[in-house]
C-alpha cells in the first residue's frame, strides 16, 4: 500500500496501490478513475462467515500527511464524531474519573436483572451475570443508579487488566453460546491477510500487545457510546493504535480494535491507512483508505425482515459519511 511518486502530469494511482485496490479489494479501472476525480468509492467486501460484514472506503483529501496525522493523533479531538454520543479516554492506570459520563438506562437494568447464560440482551460471561444478580439490590428503588456504578468499576478494571494482560483478559460472551471476543477478533484480522503482508510491525503489535513493543506508536484506550436508527445504545471498549511502519514509506495507519461491545458485535476491527498523494502542481494530498470489520451476534438474511440487507446498507452509507467528513476535516486543517 506504499505510494511511490508519481510522473507526469496526470494524476495517477500509484502503482503499488493500485495493485492493492485492484487486487486485494476489487476496485475496476472506472472505481479508480472515480478516486482520482476525488470522489468517494465505497465496496461492501465478500465474508465467509455471514454473520459478518466488511466495508471499504476511499477519498482523496488535498492535505498533507502530516497534518492529517497530527490531527488524528489528538485523541480527545479526532474520536468526536456525530455517531459517538459518548466516549472516555482511560487513563494510565484507568480510574474512576474516567468513566464519569458512562450511563445505564432504568430499561439496561431490568434486562440484567434477567441475564443467564444463553439468554441474556447484553453481552457478557456467565460469571458476570451471576454477579450483577448477586451484588445489585433488586428490591431497591435505585438499580439503575446500582448497575451504572457497577459498570462504571468492572470496566476500570476491564482497562487495567487488558493493559496488563493484553487478549488473556478479553471476555468470553455467554449471551450466545460461549465465544471468546479474542478469538473473534483474531478471526476478522485474518480476513485482512495483507494487513500482514504490507505492515507485519503492526499486525504483530495488535497480536502480541502488551508484550510486544513498537517504537513510535501512539496509543489510546478509550469507550464510547454509539447510537443508531432501531438499535439500542451499544458501549464499546475499543484499543486504537497510530503508527508510521518503517515498511511502509509515505504511510500512516490507525488501526481500532474492539475489545468489548455489550450488544451486537463479538468483534470489530477499522483500519485507517493514510497515503501521502504525489501532486502534479507539487501540492501535498493523501489517500485515505478505511477498512471496517464487524462480527454480529446473529445477523439472519433473506425474509421480509432481511436484517443484514439493512445493516450492511446502514453501514455503507455510514461510511460514505464518514469519508466526507474526514475529507472535510483534513482540508480544513491543513489550509490554516
Amino acid at each position: 500500500m506504499s505510494a511511490p511518486a508519481a510522473s507526469g502530469q496526470a494524476q495517477q494511482t500509484p502503482a503499488a496501490l493500485g495493485q492493492f485496490l485492484g487486487q486485494s479489494i476489487g476496485l475496476d479501472a472506472a472505481q479508480l478513475a472515480l478516486v482520482e476525480r476525488d470522489e468517494a468509492v465505497v465496496r461492501v467486501l465478500e465474508t465467509p462467515n455471514k454473520r459478518d460484514v466488511a466495508i471499504f472506503g476511499i477519498v482523496t483529501a488535498n492535505a498533507s500527511r502530516d497534518s492529517y496525522v497530527r490531527r488524528l493523533r489528538d485523541f480527545r479531538q479526532s474520536l468526536r464524531s456525530p455517531s459517538r454520543t459518548r466516549f472516555g479516554i482511560f487513563s494510565d492506570p484507568a480510574g474512576a474519573a474516567d468513566v464519569q459520563a458512562v450511563t445505564l438506562d432504568r430499561d439496561d437494568a431490568q434486562d440484567l436483572k434477567k441475564c443467564e447464560a444463553g439468554k441474556c440482551d447484553f453481552k457478557l460471561p456467565a460469571t458476570e451475570m451471576q454477579r450483577i444478580r448477586n451484588r445489585i439490590d433488586w428490591s431497591n428503588g435505585d438499580q439503575q443508579a446500582q448497575v451504572t456504578a457497577y459498570a462504571r468499576q468492572r470496566l476500570v478494571e476491564y482497562a487495567n487488566d487488558y493493559r496488563l494482560r493484553g487478549d488473556a483478559a478479553m471476555v468470553v460472551y455467554d449471551d450466545r453460546g460461549n465465544v471468546r471476543a479474542s478469538d473473534a477478533f483474531a478471526e476478522l484480522l485474518a480476513q485482512s491477510p495483507y494487513v500482514y503482508k504490507y505492515a507485519p510491525s503492526l499486525a504483530g503489535y495488535l497480536a502480541d500487545y502488551p508484550r510486544g513493543k513498537l517504537a513510535g506508536v501512539s496509543d489510546a484506550l478509550f469507550w464510547s457510546e454509539t447510537a443508531a436508527p432501531r438499535m439500542r445504545r451499544t458501549l464499546t471498549v475499543t484499543h486504537l493504535a497510530v503508527y508510521s511502519p518503517p515498511e511502509l514509506p509515505g504511510t500512516t495507519l490507525a488501526a481500532a480494535k474492539q475489545i468489548y461491545a455489550n450488544h451486537y458485535f463479538e468483534a470489530a476491527f477499522d483500519l485507517t491507512t493514510i497515503v501521502d498523494r504525489p501532486k502534479a502542481d507539487g501540492s501535498a494530498g493523501v489517500y485515505l483508505i478505511v477498512l471496517r470489520r464487524f462480527r454480529f451476534d446473529n445477523l439472519p438474511s433473506g425474509g421480509l425482515l432481511n436484517i443484514r440487507g439493512k445493516v450492511v446498507a446502514s453501514l455503507r452509507d455510514q461510511m460514505l459519511a464518514d469519508l466526507a467528513r474526514e475529507k472535510a476535516a483534513a482540508e480544513t486543517i491543513s489550509s490554516r
